[in-house]
């Protein structure tokens, strides 16, 4: 249970029925049950009323306000009503806290109502008057709205980076149903640029919150969006688990109830089970009604494309899928995120129809998607490293601090700062030149300023890390006898194999040429060199295509070093993995060394 300052109640009476008691529950779980909450706070707020206790009226009526906000089937209007009479009595009682939570009503209202654009301009302006560096509970709610707003705007980056810093504020203040709540607009962005083990792992710790707060909406929600992320790893059991789940529940959840019939149809599409799939989707249509939103018309197109196209009826294919494609201006809400993926099935539609050069253009276009989610995912991931980091060593200072006021106030001009920091490291890094342009991986300038703070963030919390020079071999052969095209086929192809292959905690970048470089957390020798032949496995067996020659069989060389077994500074780590892959091709090349014994990749 959170204490004052962050409950208006912080010691309630023992008669569990008066209004200080009534309010006391009702805020505790505004974010995980908001239905029962709302009723607590309107039987409060009443009573408070009666015995002219202004105090606990305005408390009960902006609890009402923020139950609605999370509260499926909540009106609007009546929410911004909560919000002004709140505002009225706080001004009253010059209750600046309270103010300040009432100024959310009129962002609060656009999210309610789907206004994303108008969400994020209130939220925006509400940011100094919230301070949201500070380590404030309420600062909960400015974080949540702006990382849900930027997500569905499609402003990925901000999104995530909102999402980082409201998941660490919650987390450092033990806030379990706001944690939980935090994790869906950050695990949904996650999910649109490609992260899906990132993404799992926060819906699943969310799960298990909402679980233990007894949380059937959080839990809904967590478990349907776990379901899409399981599908889309190939975890099809477990995600068929959640979303049965999900659909035996009663409707109502965040999100419209249509969201769950998508999921469903869309993975019973990945298992083959296209009647299954169509059954889903009629009842999603069902759902959403006979003017469904530009968002739901584009599921609908988009499932009804694929399901069309597994039936090899290609004419209706691909006119469902010019639809979506002419909707996707207008939904920039990257639930509907894997626009890669639309790209790249109607690419198929068309050059099973004999389209080729329709179907070029549209493979293209999901080239682009994918590399554009790449590039924020990679940004994103060095701005949340350095947050960790910073957080990680102030808190470190808390311990040695003698005054506990002197010590809080210390810990918010530290973390602060370091937020700060962070993000205008993180600006930095998007105006610059940090990704090679040929296979969209992060190069040798990104690397370089990179990797020194993960070494520092690997000390901080005693993990290992694996540092490997990965080089392709006898690639000057393959631009001599296929030509340089053919070259840099090769090298996309082994870029995409390795942001595939490697986890999205990883780093993936070009240094120079043929030879790239990699940062595997949380590896040993074996765990590291597993990591990497099951990577050669995959390149050596793909089969790469240019100006109608092809080529396979194509493998690599690596050396790796191990933090801190083979050094505790980077340019030791950077100079033993180089010795490795030197003494690994002088062995015959073709194998990884992660250790001083070579051995031949056999697969």
């Amino acid at each position: 249970m959170v204490n004052s300052p962050h409950n208006p109640v912080s010691h309630p009476p023992e008669d569990g029925a008066s209004p200080a008691a009534l309010l006391h529950r009702a805020w505790e779980m505004h974010l995980s049950r908001p239905e029962e909450s709302f009723r607590l706070a309107e039987t409060a707020h009443t009573q408070a009323m009666i015995a002219e206790r202004v105090y606990l009226a305005a408390w009960a009526r902006l609890t009402m306000a923020l139950a609605r906000w999370r509260w499926i089937g909540a009106d609007p209007d009546s929410l911004e009503e909560d919000f002004a009479d709140a505002g009225r009595l706080m001004h009253a009682l010059g209750d600046e806290r309270g103010i300040r939570l009432t100024e959310l009503g009129a962002a609060v209202a656009c999210f309610k109502r789907g206004e994303w654009a108008e969400a994020l301009v209130f939220f925006e302006a509400l940011v100094g008057r919230f301070d949201v560096n500070q380590l404030d509970a309420d600062n909960f709610y400015p974080l949540f709205g702006l990382a849900t707003s930027y997500v569905y705007c499609g402003n990925l980056a901000e999104g995530l980076r909102f999402g980082y810093a409201g998941l660490h504020l919650t987390q450092q203040l033990n806030l379990a149903a706001h944690q939980a709540s935090m994790s869906l607009p950050l695990g949904v962005a996650l999910m649109a640029v490609r992260d899906p083990e990132e993404s799992a792992a926060i819906f699943e710790r969310a799960e298990l919150i909402a679980e233990k707060i007894d949380s059937t909406m959080l839990l809904k929600a967590t478990r349907t969006n776990l379901s899409i992320v399981f599908r889309r790893m190939g975890r099809l059991a477990e995600a068929e688990e959640r979303i049965r789940w999900v659909l035996g529940e009663a409707p109502g959840m965040i999100g419209a109830q249509q969201f769950a019939h998508f999921t469903a149809a869309e993975l019973h599409v990945q298992q083959g089970r296209i009647d299954d799939a169509e059954a889903e989707l009629a009842r999603a249509i069902a759902c959403a009604g006979p003017a469904p939103q530009p968002l739901d018309a584009a599921k609908i197109r988009f499932l009804s494309a694929m399901i069309a196209s597994r039936r090899d009826q290609l004419t209706d294919a691909i006119a469902h899928f010019e639809a979506v494609v002419a909707l996707l201006p207008t939904v920039p809400a990257l639930r509907f995120s894997d626009r890669a993926l639309v790209h790249e099935e109607f690419a198929a539609a068309l050059a099973a129809s004999g389209r080729f050069q329709e179907a070029y253009q549209a493979q293209l276009h999901s080239s682009r998607e994918y590399l554009a989610n790449v590039s924020v995912l990679n940004r994103v991931r060095q701005f949340s490293m350095q947050v960790r980091h910073e957080i990680g060593r102030v808190r470190a200072q808390l311990v040695e601090a003698s005054q506990e006021r002197r010590t809080l106030q210390h810990f918010n001009a530290e973390l602060s700062l370091a937020i700060e920091k962070s993000t205008r490291e993180a600006e930095r890094f998007r105006d610059e030149a940090t990704h090679d342009p040929l296979t969209g991986l992060v190069n040798r300038r990104y690397l370089d300023q990179a990797l020194p703070s993960l070494i520092k963030l690997a000390q901080q919390s005693a993990t290992p890390v694996a540092i490997a020079f990965i080089d392709l071999d006898r690639f000057k052969r393959v631009n001599d006898d296929f030509g340089h095209a053919m070259g840099d086929t090769v090298l996309r192809g082994f870029a995409e194999a390795a942001l595939e292959q490697l986890r999205g905690s990883d780093i993936i970048g070009r240094y120079g040429g043929e030879e790239f470089v990699a940062a595997i957390i949380g590896c040993g020798p074996a765990a590291a060199e597993k990591r990497l032949d099951d990577l050669q496995h995959r390149v050596r067996h793909a089969t790469f295509r240019c100006d109608g020659a092809e080529l396979s069989g194509v493998t690599f060389t690596a050396g790796v070093a191990i933090y801190p077994e083979d050094g505790i500074e980077l340019d030791q780590l950077m100079r033993r993995a180089d010795e490795r892959l030197y003494r690994a091709k002088e062995a015959g090349r073709q194998r990884v060394v992660a250790d001083d014994t070579p051995r031949l990749y056999a697969r």
